[in-house]
């Protein structure tokens, strides 16, 4: 597997490497405007690790032996490179950024190393290379290193972070896929519109045409809008190197270059920057709306979502006539648990008791922790065999835990039954009701559930009996 991702990524290397050389070459192997084999060669590098750096290599060799480079610079460049791939991915990992970009730091890291790290020891390296074999002049040096990391630098601005995004995001069904073509080719025909049908020659109002479309999207779907803004860029390549469109001007060739370049970083920088960012506040309310509503230690829902459970259950009875039962427990012997091995102890056993409790309910049932040691289970839709056989369940499964990392634990349930519609058809009663029927079993001995008065009459006619466990009254 492995040698055939090298094969693939060497090939894709240098077909990519020879399209950017024909769109535009300054010296040798060197070009100013975006280099699209190291955006792919980054992106792959992070992706899976040292294990594909020989396709890089490969491919770089064999690109740089097609262009007209002697053996020795060629595998010279190619060991740049490599080195260059290698130390990304050292870095990358050293600096702990996320390959799926999520969060601002991770792309602004990963930017920051493209730009301040990778280029400038690849260009320097790759020159000296050049230079020394006499591929280049020493008057060149500079210029031709300049040329090499910007090329490189815009190359991996605009290929590696899409890349890594569509890779953490594309789920390859094939009406994903489906999309992905449809916005390439939408971003290419519109471009085409903007800059030749339309005849656009000014850099500002190309930009005020397509960067409202790509920054819409990348508030939406980033993997859209970096897809959208890579076929704004290579079509206005190829539409320069044809010697049409917005950016072939009347102008100096290099100021033509400032602009195309200004127009291609504009585009990726802007998108990336307010898609990313987007996306970390959508995740932040999304986190402190689940804080709010949930319970941080079990996952349960918490207090705030009391009422839209109770209401259900309310509901449901309104509408089906289906009667439910909300249960109030309390975790008899907690406290001693807590007094004597601490509160890690403590948090560890109310997530196994809310485990426990969970995978013996039902999908239709809900429970939620109020706070403490005290749960609510509300069992929607029950009748009186249902309703014993569930919490008979819930009770054997937590008397039945004796150990947390090695302690011995002795627990057991408290549990108030009360029902709707027979104990009310308010939040404030239901619960109440329940709270004050645990109560009663708490004091008269734990370890049990007791039913309200009204709960009995209703699924219970004849008698009201407690759980086999514990027959309390």
């Amino acid at each position: 597997m492995t040698l055939l991702q090298n094969t693939l990524l060497a090939l894709l290397y240098f077909i990519t490497g020879k399209i950017s050389f024909a769109l535009f070459q300054q010296d040798a192997i060197v070009t100013i405007t975006i280099f699209i084999p190291e955006g792919i060669a980054l992106a792959a590098v992070l992706l899976y690790g040292y294990r594909i750096v020989p396709g890089i290599f490969f491919g770089q060799l064999l690109l740089a032996l097609t262009s007209g480079l002697p053996p020795f610079p060629a595998l010279g460049i190619a060991a740049v490179n490599a080195f260059e791939a290698a130390i990304a991915y050292a870095l990358f990992n050293r600096f702990k950024l996320d390959k799926t970009l999520s969060h601002f730091h991770d792309l602004i890291g990963l930017l920051l190393l493209i730009a301040l790290i990778l280029q400038p020891l690849s260009a320097l390296l790759g020159n000296t290379i050049l230079l020394i074999s006499h591929t280049i002049q020493t008057n060149h040096f500079f210029k031709d290193a300049f040329y090499w990391w910007f090329g490189n630098t815009v190359g991996q601005f605009v290929i590696t972070p899409m890349l890594l995004i569509l890779f953490a995001t594309t789920s390859n069904k094939a009406s994903e896929l489906l999309k992905y073509a449809l916005i390439l080719i939408a971003f290419t025909l519109f471009n085409a519109l903007l800059q030749i049908t339309l005849n656009i020659h000014n850099t500002s109002l190309l930009l005020i045409a397509t960067l409202p479309l790509t920054l819409y999207l990348s508030t939406r779907n980033l993997s859209y809008a970096t897809l959208a803004t890579f076929s704004l860029v290579i079509s206005s390549l190829y539409f320069f190197h044809l010697g049409v469109g917005t950016f072939v001007t009347n102008t100096h060739p290099v100021d033509q270059l400032l602009n195309l370049n200004f127009f291609i970083l504009s585009h990726t920088l802007l998108v990336l920057i307010i898609g990313v960012l987007f996306h970390e506040k959508e995740v932040a309310i999304a986190t402190l709306k689940t804080m709010a509503h949930y319970d941080p230690l079990t996952g349960l829902p918490n207090r705030h979502m009391l009422d839209k459970k109770i209401q259900h259950a309310i509901y449901l009875y309104q509408r089906d006539h289906q009667q439910s039962v909300i249960c109030f427990i309390d975790l008899d012997g907690f406290k001693a648990v807590n007094d004597t091995y601490g509160h890690d102890i403590g948090d560890k056993l109310l997530k196994e008791v809310a485990n426990r409790v969970k995978h013996h309910i039902r999908l239709t049932d809900t429970l939620l922790r109020l706070g403490g040691d005290e749960f609510l289970l509300i069992l929607n839709k029950v009748d009186r065999t249902t309703t014993e056989q569930l919490l008979e369940r819930v009770m054997h499964a937590v008397r039945s835990i004796d150990e947390i990392d090695g302690h011995q634990i002795n627990i057991s349930l408290s549990i108030g039954v009360a029902s709707c519609p027979a104990d009310g058809m308010t939040v404030e009663t239901l619960v109440h009701a329940a709270d004050e029927t645990m109560y009663k079993i708490k004091k008269s001995g734990k370890n049990g559930i007791l039913y309200t008065p009204n709960c009995c009459k209703l699924i219970e006619p004849e008698t009201a009996p407690l759980s086999p466990s514990k027959a309390t009254t």
